[in-house]
């Protein structure tokens, strides 16, 4: 099963709430004030867990790469803009 199929199947969301959240702005929040909480703390959570998995799948399925060549290829793979397009792939 591809990376992207599996990755497909988490994007279940059953708090709604959550989700809200999670995609409003700082600044929309601080324009509307009955809007949701904004994304801020759930966006520092989101790129700790995010950048634990992605080393993690590295240091498992990688053991020829030393830390280095490990910390290179986790940043290509939480950078923002790879980030997006798999966003988009997935109709987030």
């Amino acid at each position: 099963m591809s990376l992207l199929r599996r990755m497909h199947k988490l994007l279940i969301f059953n708090d709604e709430t959550l989700l809200h959240q999670a995609l409003t702005h700082s600044s929309y929040s601080n324009e509307h004030p009955e809007a949701a909480s904004d994304n801020e703390r759930l966006e520092f959570f989101g790129d700790a867990l995010l950048s634990f998995i992605s080393g993690e799948y590295l240091y498992k399925y990688h053991p020829e790469m030393g830390e280095g060549e490990m910390t290179r290829r986790r940043a290509v793979l939480v950078d923002e803009k790879q980030l997006a397009k798999f966003a988009c792939k997935v109709g987030l």
